[in-house]
């Protein structure tokens, strides 16, 4: 079964990820909110043009303050990609950024209105130069706007191939150290209660890490024999899409990295629309 997006709509979306993590002993438990507004503009042969708007970006629980204060200054400087029109081919991959110059544009009067509000803060000067510089280097944007929510969380290999063959995809670790190399099978099965819909399963099989690649990931961490070291990592996602449109109904995603018992966390994401 192939899935696709047949008509030009749009659909409003709130996005919960909750998350859990150990760093030695100390854990930490945040709720993130999104809420998006995705238009399909148009379908082409190869391709279609989506975009999409940011409502809200808010954090509405965490146990560190650090966290929240972090995260208030990240979604100041995403304002720029809070109104993003782009175009994938029919598998979700990212072709172009099509509203390339006003994101840009846009992008000088957040960093003016960030740098006023955090003037005192001058721990956040490196933060503004590495955002700064990829915005100004060639292909800086595009790769902001792939490593979005929206392609891991809604596109996420959905579409336009077939469900039944298995997907290789790198996912990125708990604490954005380096990625997993997972390969992802995918089921699809027509909902016997409303046959306009299709449950989509995903279930991950996380290839086997060597040492060197260990080493990469977690050697900042307090861990000494890397030999011994075999982290345990699991992901899985559940679908359900509406055929007649191609539009996701809702869905969920589950990722978990348990490295040893000081260091580990979970991530749950879940979508759904909202009118």
């Amino acid at each position: 079964m192939e899935h696709t997006f047949k008509s030009h709509a749009t659909r409003k979306y709130l996005v919960k990820i909750t998350s859990s993590m150990n760093l030695n002993g100390f854990t930490s438990d945040n709720e993130v909110e999104i809420r998006w507004m995705l238009s399909l503009k148009e379908i082409g042969a190869q391709h279609y043009t989506f975009e999409l708007i940011t409502l809200d970006h808010a954090m509405v629980k965490a146990d560190n303050t650090g966290y929240i204060e972090i995260h208030k200054v990240v979604t100041q400087m995403q304002k720029a990609l809070n109104d993003i029109k782009f175009t994938v081919d029919k598998q979700g991959n990212l072709l172009r950024v099509d509203n390339l110059e006003q994101i840009k544009t846009r992008w000088e009067t957040v960093k003016s209105e960030v740098i006023e509000y955090n003037r005192s803060n001058t721990s956040l000067v490196e933060l503004f130069k590495i955002q700064d510089e990829a915005f100004e280097k060639k292909g800086g944007v595009e790769a902001m706007v792939r490593a979005t929510e929206f392609f891991d969380i809604y596109l996420n290999s959905l579409y336009g191939r077939d469900l039944f063959s298995r997907v290789k995809k790198s996912i990125p670790n708990l604490f954005r150290s380096g990625v997993i190399p997972f390969v992802l099978k995918y089921d699809s099965n027509k909902n016997q209660e409303n046959g306009n819909v299709y449950n989509i399963q995903i279930e991950g099989y996380p290839n086997i890490l060597v040492e060197n690649h260990v080493k990469d990931l977690y050697g900042g961490f307090p861990i000494t024999d890397f030999k011994v070291l075999k982290p345990v990592y699991t992901y899985n996602a559940n679908y359900n899409i509406d055929i007649v449109t191609g539009f996701i109904q809702d869905g969920e995603i589950s990722f978990t990295e348990t490295i040893n018992e000081k260091f580990g966390g979970e991530v749950h994401y879940k979508i759904q629309q909202y009118e």
